[in-house]
């Protein structure tokens, strides 16, 4: 059976055109989170390596992407995907002015492998509506469609 996907809605200001009007945009409801020991778990229950083992792997890991990321390396996991680092800067008018001093920080990003990308797209969506939220005033109340909300 397919999980239905939470989202909730966002008003956003469009910052680039102020004078336009502020606009609702759906935003992914996050479900709590998963630590390291918890993924170390999940994963000892679907193999034959233990607990402790898959601990200390995915530590060395971090600290093998950490060395890599200072080196300027992508690092590729397979199928999984890739992981690289981008920086944010000013932007200058003149070439020779790009230096050390114009960048402002950098930061981590991920591209999915083929596998995760497949199973974005076969994602479905539920508003989830917070605990005695009112219905929209505005919604004809058909359902347009939409998935019927699990949290409820």
């Amino acid at each position: 059976m397919a999980k239905v996907f939470p989202f909730t809605s966002v008003l956003r200001r469009n910052m680039l055109e102020k004078e336009k009007p502020d606009l609702y945009y759906a935003l992914a409801k996050r479900n709590g989170e998963v630590d390291i020991n918890e993924l170390a778990e999940r994963i000892q229950r679907s193999c034959t390596v233990n607990w402790a083992d898959v601990l200390c792997v995915l530590r060395a890991l971090q600290t093998e992407m950490i060395e890599s990321f200072r080196k300027g390396e992508v690092v590729r996991l397979g199928d999984l995907g890739s992981f690289f680092v981008t920086l944010r800067s000013s932007g200058t008018l003149i070439l020779k002015d790009v230096k050390e001093g114009i960048i402002k920080g950098a930061r981590v990003r991920f591209r999915p492998g083929k596998e995760i990308k497949d199973a974005m797209k076969t994602l479905t969506y539920s508003k989830f509506k917070q605990e005695g939220e009112k219905e929209d005033p505005e919604d004809p109340g058909d359902g347009g469609g939409e998935a019927p909300d699990p949290t409820i």
